[in-house]
């Protein structure tokens, strides 16, 4: 009986730390017809992410049309319809890029317009797939502001090309 409940009480903490960390996002489009840009932003939500999602978007908001969906859309993206695509995501336990993720990089002709955010326990470790390098960080407020300045670095060269 002991041991039943044992295994209850794992099964009950695991399926807690795996929704408690994450959740979906509110999913939006921001208009804007005359913007020469398009960008996608696909993530998951935690109120670092959501701040640092904010961000970026307040940046573009007037040179992109920008479009917000959950991971779980990634792979309805059309690549070709957008000039960039920032995907924000918690990095596996494991340490690295987790199945959605790496199928949609799989899918596409080339990844050169992906950028990726992963929060991480270890912002230390540098994670690739496939030639798709991911920014990391911790989820400290104090970072939001270097982890946006990254962000538009990315972004801002994947625009400049896009002219």
């Amino acid at each position: 009986m002991r041991t039943r409940w044992n295994y209850l009480f794992f099964f009950f903490v695991t399926a807690l730390i795996c929704t408690a960390c994450s959740k979906n996002i509110r999913e939006t489009t921001l208009e804007n017809p005359n913007a020469p840009f398009r960008l996608i932003i696909a993530g998951d939500s935690s109120d670092f992410k959501d701040s640092i999602r904010d961000r970026v978007m307040n940046n573009y908001k007037n040179v992109c049309q920008i479009d917000v969906v959950n991971l779980d859309k990634l792979k309805g993206i059309d690549y070709d319809a957008y000039d960039a695509v920032l995907i924000m995501d918690s990095c596996m336990a494991w340490g690295g890029f987790n199945n959605e993720v790496k199928n949609y990089i799989n899918s596409l002709p080339d990844n050169r317009k992906v950028v990726v955010f992963f929060t991480a326990g270890n912002p230390e470790w540098k994670y690739n797939y496939k030639g798709v390098d991911a920014i990391t960080s911790a989820s400290l407020p104090l970072k939001e502001d270097d982890v946006t300045d990254q962000l538009i670095q990315k972004i801002d060269l994947l625009l400049n090309k896009e002219k």
